[in-house]
């Protein structure tokens, strides 16, 4: 997490954040300016590359990736400088958390589950359907929880620094080119989807195709795919899909999924540990934008997919209870003895359970 020097500095644990780190975030620019007024004038001790997995015609790559990064700026009193990268540029996006490691780009903003190939926990903390229902669960997921250090030791051992979960506003509603009413109109679709949600289709014999975000247009207007689980209203919208799928169907099966922010952990280990912690103030501060902005954009997004011709469709509850039922059955047999997947949804069951003690109503 943080190297020998500052370790006893470091203030961010899986218990929550103390009065320091509340003070960083709010006071920002007066904090670094007090910590190291020399660096009022400007020059950057560290310039950092990131690539994000979101890029042209999404909120977070217009608004709220340059906010990030000229938040980092203030905080540290000019002394941390990041260039956004869009999807692709520097390296693959399924490539960026290793390229994070081996010091080809400084920093990623991506999601979780795109790791699950070194890591296979990261499926289940990306999200689990039907699970938890607002953001103030997922922080205490995240941040109470212990989920926050159980994928901090594991990327350190790529090099890599995790900062912090980004929270999106829903997931697996499925856009496509021909209607699905029922989950027997998954039978022999081509479908671009991920973790639970891909387990769940192909129960109903829908056949997968990994794709990243920027190839999706064109994969379904080629007919390569038939669908695709691309986020929320607004993400689908953000990526224009609209234009080349008629067909919208949900619900959601998650009300968040998390996407991830990480660097270079040599990187982060030089810095003083002030800056670490600016660097994951800003983002929790960016998590918790990326949800309330994005769950205002899929209002918005429902008048751009009717303006476009969208049939918008909702799966029938029968069908809806049937893929609760057959997410706690498919976990059970795809987790596997992977012992941090053991962690993980101890964690998550733990705290499901933790919520339900609330009585109905309450």
């Amino acid at each position: 997490m943080t190297n020998s020097k500052n370790k006893t500095q470091n203030v961010t644990t899986a218990q929550g954040v103390s009065r320091r780190s509340f003070m960083t975030a709010a006071a920002g620019g007066a904090l670094a300016a007090t910590a190291a007024p020399v660096f009022a004038q400007g020059k950057p001790q560290y310039r950092l590359r990131l690539q994000s997995f979101l890029g042209p015609g999404w909120d977070e790559w217009s608004t709220l990736v340059p906010r990030f990064c000229d938040r980092v700026k203030a905080m540290s009193d000019g002394r941390v400088e990041i260039t956004p990268f869009p999807p692709g540029s520097l390296v693959p996006t399924f490539e960026m958390l290793d390229a994070v490691g081996r010091g080809v780009i400084d920093m990623g903003y991506g999601a979780q589950i795109y790791w699950r190939g070194k890591f296979p926990f990261t499926q289940w903390s990306w999200g689990m359907p039907f699970m938890f229902n607002t953001v103030d669960e997922y922080e205490i997921l995240w941040w109470e929880s212990g989920m926050t250090e159980l994928v901090r030791e594991n990327f350190a051992t790529a090099g890599v620094q995790f900062l912090g979960p980004i929270y999106s506003d829903e997931w697996g509603s499925t856009i496509s080119r021909r209607p699905i009413r029922t989950l027997a109109d998954f039978q022999g679709l081509k479908i671009r989807s991920g973790g639970m949600g891909a387990e769940l289709w192909k129960q109903f014999g829908a056949s997968i195709v990994m794709l990243p975000g920027e190839e999706l247009y064109t994969g379904l207007s080629t007919g390569v795919i038939d669908a695709a689980n691309w986020g929320s209203p607004y993400g689908n919208v953000a990526t224009k899909l609209q234009e080349v799928c008629k067909f919208y169907t949900g619900p959601s099966i998650l009300s968040s999924d998390a996407e991830d922010m990480f660097m270079s952990k040599a990187v982060y280990d030089k810095m003083p540990s002030d800056v670490q912690e600016i660097m994951v103030m800003a983002t929790r501060s960016f998590a918790l934008e990326r949800y309330a902005y994005s769950t205002a954009s899929s209002a918005r997004a429902f008048r751009t997919l009717a303006e476009a011709g969208v049939e918008v469709i909702v799966l029938p509850d029968a069908d809806v209870q049937t893929l609760r039922e057959k997410t706690l059955e498919l976990v059970e047999t795809t987790a596997g003895d992977d012992p941090n997947t053991k962690k993980a949804l101890d964690m998550i069951y733990k705290l499901r359970a933790l919520l339900d003690q609330r009585p109905a109503g309450f």
